[in-house]
């Protein structure tokens, strides 16, 4: 699947402190990516920070160059 900006999924994962949302309908399983601000390649989550249940900081790593980054929660990608 080709990444989606989805900014009410997004938020409902950091609501949730998820990496990771199930589709009820399909079973499919989200997961947040984020362009790399050098190189605009898809990055994954390096790591993440929480305050209870929640998601308060989430940190991506980009496979191309390695570069670490963040992004306002608008900026992330689901696929």
């Amino acid at each position: 699947m080709e990444p989606i900006k989805d900014t009410v999924k997004v938020k409902k994962m950091f609501a949730q402190g998820q990496l990771t949302l199930v589709d009820p309908q399909t079973g499919y399983r989200y997961s947040m990516v984020a362009r790399c601000p050098k190189d605009g390649s898809f990055a994954s989550v390096a790591s993440i920070e929480r305050a209870e249940q929640s998601l308060i900081r989430v940190t991506f790593q980009c496979s191309s160059c390695f570069t670490q980054f963040e992004v306002s929660q608008d900026d992330i990608y689901i696929c």
